[in-house]
């Protein structure tokens, strides 16, 4: 037994870092993987239709989250000293508490033209929920940056769980209750409340302290201070956000709620898991990256081998899911989503593709060329609005998006690779 324990603990990460990552990833993993496994059981409980509309508006609320902070939540890991950090918290959380009154305020004055111009009136009484979405996603952001400044790392895994386990809970129950989309969005929100609760419970237990010396002054001071992150990182990250949350905006409005539930359902299924292992080989390599002693051969090795390794790991699924793709997703999630295993199929090699580009893509920041990412995203927008509004079928433009999408991913790819110097 002790010589098992050796050997287990000889795979266990010895930096507090790296005992910090597996923490984090551990709780990611298993609350990304719960709304996963219980997507063949909402299939079966909610129509595409009723997906279609929840996913017109999670995007809208993707979208609005991105500047309910003012991205000042960015900011809470960058003073030196704890007061500061905690007079930033404020701010955000009092920009967070403006912006959801005045979309509330908008809302309520033209609710119905903004139905109107999304052509689907069955979503104005859902409108006024955005508010309270955006609220408790603005309130979450900003309680989780002071958390993972205080390295609170084990509170933050729960939380995740914490949160995916309520939605999950909610959006099972609610479908046996009645099947209608309003349940979707109320699970939704459950988890966030969760989920914000819990950070603003453990901040008031071992951090209101830090709290004490909150002064509007200080407050404005810090705005000024650090006021390039809503005047220059609003705009990369509504790019960000927008390359995938327009298509969940634009689909039910050009090809009606079912195709848009098809499509927010091969996003949820396929999306998810692709990014966790991007992100995960990101982590591990994101420490060498940076290393001050790494040098340009280095930064070649460490390319090549990450290009090879996801590839290798990438290219056996999207070869099996060519083949049965429509058949799989026909059984998992019912045959009435078959159409969905038509659309992943269109969209495999595109989403290979990013797998392979993501993780490379970290050579663009390692490098300072986040400019070069913005255009990019502006890219996926651009690509996206062209195939919605002007292809003829939704076929044509689902197979447009997936080669124009990889085509940017394969640009990725090449500059990520001039930047490591490969040639």
């Amino acid at each position: 037994m002790p010589d098992a324990t050796k050997t287990v603990k000889r795979f266990l990460p010895q930096s507090e870092f790296g005992r910090n990552v597996v923490t984090l990833m551990t709780g990611t993993v298993i609350a990304q993987a719960i709304p996963i496994a219980i997507s063949p059981i909402l299939t079966r409980l909610y129509s595409p239709e009723e997906f279609g509309l929840f996913a017109l508006y999670m995007g809208l609320a993707a979208i609005l989250s991105v500047i309910v902070t003012g991205r000042y939540e960015q900011a809470i890991m960058l003073p030196a000293d704890d007061d500061d950090a905690a007079n930033l918290v404020v701010l955000s959380v009092a920009i967070t508490v403006i912006i959801s009154l005045l979309v509330l305020l908008l809302i309520f004055l033209s609710s119905s033209n903004i139905a109107s111009a999304l052509e689907k009136p069955e979503i104005e009484a859902w409108l006024f929920l955005l508010p309270v979405t955006i609220f408790l996603t603005g309130i979450y952001q900003t309680l989780n940056y002071w958390n993972n400044r205080k390295k609170q790392y084990k509170t933050l895994a729960k939380n995740r769980i914490y949160q995916s386990t309520t939605m999950s809970i909610a959006h099972i129950g609610g479908g046996f209750i009645s099947g209608s989309g309003i349940f979707l969005i109320f699970g939704d929100l459950i988890g966030k409340f969760t989920s914000a609760f819990f950070l603003a419970l453990n901040t008031f237990k071992k951090d209101s302290s830090s709290f004490i010396d909150i002064k509007k002054d200080k407050q404005i001071s810090l705005a000024k201070r650090y006021k390039k992150f809503p005047i220059f990182d609003t705009g990369a990250a509504l790019a960000n956000v927008s390359s995938y949350q327009i298509q969940n905006i634009l689909f039910p409005i050009f090809y009606g709620l079912s195709s848009a539930g098809f499509y927010f359902l091969v996003l949820r299924v396929l999306q998810a898991p692709l990014s966790l292992i991007s992100t995960s080989l990101t982590d591990v390599y994101k420490q060498k990256l940076t290393d001050p002693k790494t040098t340009d051969d280095d930064l070649k090795r460490y390319y090549k081998k990450m290009f090879v390794f996801l590839f290798s790991i990438g290219l056996p699924p999207l070869v099996l899911f060519m083949f049965i793709g429509e058949e799989l997703f026909s059984f998992v999630f019912g045959s009435e989503w078959r159409v969905a295993g038509e659309y992943a199929v269109m969209l495999a090699p595109m989403f290979f593709i990013k797998f392979i580009a993501s993780p490379l893509s970290y050579f663009l920041y390692l490098k300072e060329k986040q400019e070069a990412n913005i255009i990019m995203q502006t890219l996926f927008i651009i690509t996206s609005v062209y195939a919605i509004t002007y292809m003829d079928s939704i076929s044509t433009t689902i197979y447009f998006i997936s080669f124009a999408f990889s085509i940017v991913y394969i640009l990725y790819i090449i500059y990520s690779a001039r930047l490591a110097k490969i040639f």
